[in-house]
């Protein structure tokens, strides 16, 4: 009896064993939850930078590290967020195609001889990413537009840049007349040169910081200054521009006609000339040989010159046979 009964207990159940293993897989499977939920990993595309923030159990929500562009699977605590912000070129335009506003969006400015204008603008820029700069830009702009999404970076765009382009070019718009602005390309020129200076002084005060740079710009470079161009301002009231070429086709017909009539003066003068000279008589002459209605002939002294005489024939037709003349 003790042998069997020593039998029995050696042998095992096939099915404990499977439960086992189903178990353990069970149990790994769980860890690798636990693990992962302890553990966070962290991917950036290449053309945007994130910023690490802590946000754990037992530690503040503080800013951690910079993960630069194209990291894949940085290994970041539990809780913890990573904002990514774009670092390539990035634009903001003010009315026509492709613009980030209504297509037939402009900013109005008053001209110096009060003249309502529409302006077009475009802004090309890429972010500052000092990691100090980004992340007071983060802080300061970025969590308040939620920037770090599409939609909150074109809210962020709306929010800071429209406004200082708006302040800019009003302030600007008014040393110059409205012409200078639509048909003079060297006014023009000036103006937005004045307009890019004026909005660069104001961006970063609005916003707090140096937080935008030139689109050169790389990350190892100089920041540089931000592409700032408007398009020809337009008078708002298409009247003005109808009566601007209507004026402008008459000051070319005047200047046509002024031109004539210095031509007529210079002929005029010609003519004195030539009767003081050759007498009125003789001018009147020269202008008949000129003009074809005198024809005359040099001949040669002692020579035979055949010159054609009309003659009647029977038709009453005038012949045109050439007649021989006595030689001289």
């Amino acid at each position: 009896m003790a042998k069997l009964g020593n039998a029995a207990t050696a042998i095992k159940p096939k099915g404990s064993v499977k439960a086992k293993v189903i178990g353990g897989v069970v149990v790994g499977v769980i860890a690798l939850i636990i693990l992962f939920n302890i553990f966070n990993f962290a991917n950036t595309d290449t053309n945007r930078i994130g910023l690490h923030y802590g946000g754990g159990i037992i530690e503040d929500k503080k800013f951690k590290s910079i993960i630069p562009p194209g990291s894949t699977n940085s290994l970041i605590g539990p809780g913890d967020t990573v904002y990514t912000y774009p670092i390539d070129q990035r634009s903001y335009i003010i009315g026509g195609d492709g613009a980030d506003t209504d297509s037939g969006d402009e900013v109005t400015v008053v001209s110096k001889d009060n003249v309502r204008l529409g302006v077009r603008v475009q802004v090309y820029f890429t972010l500052n990413r000092d990691k100090d700069v980004i992340k007071s830009f983060h802080e300061r702009i970025g969590l308040k537009t939620e920037a770090y999404e599409e939609r909150g970076w074109n809210t962020m765009l709306q929010s800071y840049f429209r406004p200082q382009i708006d302040r800019a070019l009003a302030a600007v718009a008014t040393n110059y007349g409205w012409a200078e602005l639509y048909n003079n390309e060297a006014k023009k020129s000036q103006f937005q040169s004045a307009a890019a200076k004026e909005f660069t002084r104001l961006l970063p005060a609005a916003v707090g910081g140096d937080y935008f740079c030139g689109p050169g710009y790389n990350g190892n470079n100089d920041c540089g200054e931000l592409s700032f161009t408007v398009q020809k301002p337009m008078p708002l009231d298409k009247g003005i521009i109808d009566g601007l070429e209507a004026k402008q086709r008459a000051e070319l017909a005047k200047a046509t006609q002024e031109q004539k009539n210095q031509q007529v003066n210079v002929e005029l003068q010609s003519v004195k000339q030539q009767v003081a000279m050759l007498g009125a008589q003789g001018y009147l002459l020269k202008t008949a040989i000129e003009s074809g209605k005198i024809q005359f002939m040099v001949i040669p002294q002692n020579g035979n010159v055949s010159i054609p005489v009309p003659t009647t024939t029977q038709s009453g037709q005038p012949n045109q046979e050439p007649s021989t003349p006595p030689a001289r």
